[in-house]
């Protein structure tokens, strides 16, 4: 039974543990030089961004997202078949990286037409 009482915090180190990795693995699987982003996370000290979060599922796409934001939801959508997760391969999250960014380009472009839209009325 899930422990309403959880945060996010919790949750995050939890998704590492089930995955059978940590966040200096994390780090170097998505390319960071240092894994203090990760570290700050599981210890509380900041929220994990939308992004953060999109990395996780974009390299564990069996982790559920919503596991993050409600309670009562499981966190992987299916079963691990190994003790160990196996994650996507860089070329496979880098796709899947550079297709959400180019949405958050199109969505801020949008945002920046209508305020200048605005501020010419």
């Amino acid at each position: 039974m899930p422990d309403p009482t959880k945060d996010v915090h919790q949750k995050f180190a939890e998704v590492l543990e089930a995955l059978g990795t940590n966040a200096y693995q994390l780090s170097k699987q998505v390319g960071l030089n240092s894994p203090d982003k990760y570290y700050k996370i599981e210890k509380g000290q900041v929220k994990p961004s939308y992004d953060t979060i999109a990395e996780i599922v974009a390299l564990y796409p069996q982790v559920n997202v919503n596991y993050y934001f409600k309670d009562g939801v499981p966190m992987l959508e299916e079963p691990m078949t190994s003790q160990k997760a196996t994650p996507r391969k860089l070329p496979e999250v880098a796709a899947l990286r550079i297709k959400h960014l180019e949405q958050r380009v199109a969505m801020l472009e949008a945002q920046n037409q209508e305020l200048t839209a605005q501020l010419l009325r």
